[in-house]
């Protein structure tokens, strides 16, 4: 990887197990790129695959609209400039679906 890319690609593989938490997904990107060598805690020489990139999450197609969010919102904690999450269209339906009853309700009732 050179220091001109501007996306960072982040593949979960395999399923998610019972009892990983959102939390848990978020603290294995920072784990993988210190294992790979991407990204170092210490202060000298130190590496940040993820400083002013985006993310580019794939491998959850399944999460809840709401946990992709708390995901690419945790992005900003390696420093990334922004981070998508691919999903499948039956969470964003899902996501959209509640919003509009959401938005019905809140019309109705003024």
């Amino acid at each position: 990887r050179s220091s001109d890319l501007e996306s960072v690609l982040v593949r979960f593989k395999g399923e998610m197990q019972p009892g990983i938490t959102l939390r848990d997904l978020v603290n294995a990107i920072p784990y993988a790129a210190i294992k790979e060598g991407t990204l170092t805690v210490g202060k000298q020489g130190k590496k940040n695959v993820f400083n002013g990139r985006v993310l580019e999450i794939e491998g959850l197609p399944d999460l809840k609209v709401e946990q992709a969010f708390e995901l690419a919102d945790a992005s900003a904690e390696r420093s990334a400039n922004g981070c998508t999450v691919l999903l499948n269209k039956e969470p964003v339906i899902e996501f959209l679906n509640s919003n509009i009853v959401l938005m019905q309700n809140m019309i109705e009732n003024g």
